[in-house]
């Protein structure tokens, strides 16, 4: 297979990442497209967008879909526990603000544990819930894990939201992500790029007995 390349984009107020993920020449994947994505779809343009990967339906993280969706006809895909979000501004967070986010019904629910093929890229998705109920990982290729707001580099994501649990989410990450190899690289929805060997060294938050 070809090297994959990843391309990081920064969006909106909360800095929330979506990327890019193709081979340069058979497929291309996206990740979670914030607001205003300008220099995503620039960067996607002439490309084959096969589908739109969503690690959970808060509003930095879907802001961008229907635009993305519209640009390329990729199919939107999120765990079945989250698919209300994407068309009620009260559970995306996004009520309340300036611009509330309505996003078209997606198109393939997720359990969990599923295997999605693009091309030669394989896709495990593993339900990572705590930070929501329907938050997922997805990890390409045994090699890429891409983690939402689950696993941080340094930090867990906040739980202090509505549906959010810290005790589920530091347990799927002790018995999820923290089993993967040390070399799998973490693409976080927030901040910079990990991996699991640092995560699993330096990373306090999962093994805390308790928080404050």
């Amino acid at each position: 297979m070809k090297p994959l390349t990843i391309q990081r984009f920064t969006f909106g107020k909360l800095r929330s990442n979506s990327y890019a993920v193709t081979d340069e020449e058979t497929f291309c994947i996206v990740i979670d497209p914030g607001e205003n994505p300008q220099s995503l779809l620039a960067y996607i343009r002439n490309r084959k967008v096969d589908y739109i990967l969503l690690t959970h339906g808060h509003y930095d993280h879907i802001a961008g879909v229907d635009e993305v969706r519209r640009a390329t006809d990729a199919s939107v895909v999120i765990h079945q526990a989250e698919a209300d979000y994407l068309i009620d501004p009260k559970l995306n967070l996004s009520f309340g603000n300036e611009k509330q986010i309505k996003c078209e019904w997606p198109d393939i629910l997720l359990n969990g544990n599923e295997l999605v093929k693009c091309g030669e890229l394989s896709v495990k998705v593993i339900h990572t819930p705590g930070h929501s109920p329907g938050s997922v990982s997805y990890l390409l290729n045994d090699e890429y894990l891409f983690s939402g707001d689950a696993l941080l580099a340094g930090l867990i994501g906040p739980t202090d939201l509505p549906f959010g649990n810290r005790g589920q989410l530091k347990t799927s990450i002790r018995e999820k992500l923290f089993t993967l190899p040390d070399e799998v690289a973490v693409y976080p929805g927030h901040g910079e790029a990990t991996d699991i060997g640092i995560e699993k060294e330096t990373n306090q938050f999962p093994n805390m007995k308790s928080f404050y």
